[in-house]
């Protein structure tokens, strides 16, 4: 009898067994299915194939009918679909389909931002095609205002849901809560200010209410020195000198390590626009000292003098600094360009002889050709141009000011030559 009921539990367990593994199997047969038809999906989406993409989606549905992403995804085609079809009640029908798949993807996951975000296109999607379908109506029963504010709680430093419901409210003209989600938006990212002033809703209001989150984003300490470097970006637009040379050096001794030579010019060139010239130049100096590249950074100093009009200024500062360096013919050129733009005719044209003297160059040929244009010293010119010519014969401008001179002194064969050649 004993033998009898060990022989029975054998069987049990192993029918239970067998019960077991033939629904795990069934499951897993399921989940296979699902997943086959959602690749299938993904290759018709690569294509562009939207109805094809819907159709496959479907079929996933149908086996893994409480798989939130598969019904978010289908929501995502449906969308896609009913603004391929412009207008219409195609269209309309396709957003309903999207509107409900987005919807039952909440349900099945209620803390998923992305269903709550496809819920609240969808159902714009709808006000937006239910008035065009109803042209006698003023109102749509659709709003989508809750799913966006549901989005933006779900997760609260979501760039792209701020940035959708910002659009929104903009379009439902309403200002009030437009500023608040704004100020919210470049206080948790100070760098989407840049993005921000490239929206429809952009204005001198919605500027104040930037610098506000800006401000908000430096006491709170988020991309401090981000937003630093934006507000003093913003003074400076403003002309507000003192404001730009104040943010930009507190964004300086935020995380100092991560400060570059172009930092330090850039300090430099604030404060020469505020006519701060001794503080420009230490912080130039600074600059340069830690540059990887001096030269380059000692032309960019050429070009915010001469912004300026301080040619004379550039020139007394070169001076100062060029022993503490070792410079290449490169920068005699540069001197003679400030010299040139002093109208010091004659000393540019001494370094640029002594230059071309040592090592002549179609640059330096170029800035005496420049120098003899302004004396009006055509002849002269046409030599210096013609040889600048001859060193790099593949600069069009060269030709091109060549041909010009040719055609002053009367030379049209030559300078029509010229001109083709540039």
């Amino acid at each position: 009898m004993e033998n009898i009921n060990k022989e029975t539990r054998r069987q049990v367990v192993f029918v239970s067994i067998l019960v077991v593994s033939a629904t795990v199997l069934y499951f897993l047969s399921l989940r296979l299915m699902a997943g086959i038809y959602c690749y299938q999906a993904e290759n018709f989406l690569r294509d562009g194939h939207y109805g094809l993409v819907v159709s496959a989606l479907k079929k996933a549905v149908y086996y893994q009918p409480e798989d939130y992403k598969i019904q978010r995804e289908l929501g995502n085609a449906c969308l896609r679909l009913s603004e391929l079809h412009q207008s219409g009640k195609t269209a309309f029908l396709l957003a309903e389909q999207s509107g409900n798949c987005y919807r039952r993807a909440a349900e099945l996951n209620p803390t998923d931002a992305e269903s709550a975000y496809g819920l609240a296109k969808a159902e714009t999607r709808l006000e937006e095609l239910y008035l065009h379908l109803h042209p006698d109506e003023t109102k749509s029963p659709y709003q989508a205002m809750t799913y966006f504010e549901q989005a933006v709680r779900l997760r609260p430093n979501g760039i792209t849901y701020h940035y959708a419901l910002a659009r929104y409210l903009y379009k439902k003209e309403n200002m009030s809560e437009l500023f608040t989600v704004v100020r919210r938006l470049i206080r948790i990212y100070p760098p989407a200010y840049p993005l921000t002033k490239k929206e429809a809703f952009w204005s001198p209001s919605v500027n104040e209410i930037c610098k506000s989150g800006l401000l908000e984003a430096v006491r709170d300490n988020i991309y401090a020195k981000h937003a630093h470097f934006i507000l003093s970006s913003v003074s400076a637009e403003e002309k507000n000198w003192h404001d730009a040379i104040s943010h930009y050096e507190a964004a300086l001794n935020n995380r100092e390590f991560e400060n570059t030579a172009g930092n330090y010019l850039h300090l430099g060139y604030l404060y020469l626009k505020n006519e701060q010239i001794d503080e420009a130049e230490s912080f130039f100096l600074h600059a340069l000292h830690i540059s990887d590249d001096v030269e380059k950074g000692i032309e960019r100093l050429y070009s915010y003098y001469k912004n300026e009009g301080h040619f004379e200024k550039f020139y007394q500062f070169y001076q100062k600094i060029s022993p503490n360096f070792a410079l290449s013919s490169k920068m005699d050129i540069l001197i003679a360009r400030s010299l040139t733009d002093m109208k010091v005719y004659d000393h540019a044209k001494n370094i640029l002889t002594e230059l071309i003297r040592k090592e002549a160059s179609a640059e330096a040929y170029y800035w005496l050709a420049r120098i003899a244009e302004a004396e009006k010293d055509w002849d002269s010119m046409e030599l210096a141009i013609q040889r600048a010519t001859m060193f790099d014969p593949k600069n069009s401008q060269y030709h091109l000011i060549f041909s010009g001179v040719l055609n002053r002194l009367g030379k049209f064969d030559r300078a029509e030559e010229e001109a083709g050649l540039a």
